[in-house]
């Protein structure tokens, strides 16, 4: 089950099979129950993690116990690559969303990888600068953006992976308030405007996309 899945996670379709056998040599698994914590924020930093099934949520705590979501990792994701590229302690928590399994490698043998193996340390790179792109826009989002254009490039990202017609996703309003980094009360409004002009549906923590073009022109996204 670790071999199938370790072949399926994109930064290591660039591995031989020998090294492949390495890998599977100092992975483990570790299985969590939904909402049991991986790591805290402020934890120090030991281990690296890829979801082989189930879902992660990655957030931090700003302020007075309110809190921001910077994704939801599902199969095939990796986290938790900072602290021991040189940050030492957690910058944000993870939590399993659902039931999941998770890959584990040792701080000893991913740095081990990242110098022996130089497809899998480009591919590392290339998702660390995915990740640092999309956190200058939500800098940015929330600069310049009001909450409803906000919350409509939310949906817009959370949904991006669902193939539906039309698109639906289960979350609720709390889940959408840290995901904005914001409180709920300005989520339940900006959704209430766009349930009454036809853009989406939201009943009993549904959310349906009734109008995507108009979503993504909200969004300033309009292709």
């Amino acid at each position: 089950m670790v071999t199938k899945a370790l072949q399926k996670v994109p930064f290591f379709k660039g591995l031989t099979q020998r090294e492949i056998k390495q890998v599977l040599a100092i992975a483990g698994v570790k299985r969590y129950r939904a909402g049991e914590m991986v790591f805290a924020k402020q934890d120090l930093g030991d281990n690296f993690f890829i979801v082989n099934s189930g879902r992660i949520k990655i957030f931090t705590t700003v302020g007075a116990g309110k809190k921001k979501t910077f994704a939801f990792l599902k199969k095939g994701d990796f986290f938790g690559e900072m602290s021991l590229l040189g940050g030492k302690v957690r910058s944000a928590s993870a939590q399993a969303a659902d039931d999941s399994e998770l890959l584990v490698i040792s701080k000893k043998n991913f740095k081990r990888l990242i110098l022996e193996n130089a497809d899998f340390t480009l591919k590392l790179l290339h998702t660390l600068v995915e990740r640092l792109n999309k956190s200058n826009m939500e800098v940015e989002s929330m600069l310049f953006h009001n909450i409803l254009g906000r919350l409509a490039e939310a949906i817009l990202d959370l949904s991006k992976d669902k193939h539906t017609k039309p698109l639906k996703m289960a979350i609720d309003q709390s889940e959408l308030a840290q995901y904005l980094g914001t409180t709920r009360v300005p989520v339940c409004r900006a959704i209430n405007t766009l349930k009454r002009s036809g853009v989406i549906d939201y009943r009993r923590g549904e959310l349906v996309v009734l109008n995507q073009a108009r979503l993504r022109s909200i969004a300033g996204n309009a292709q």
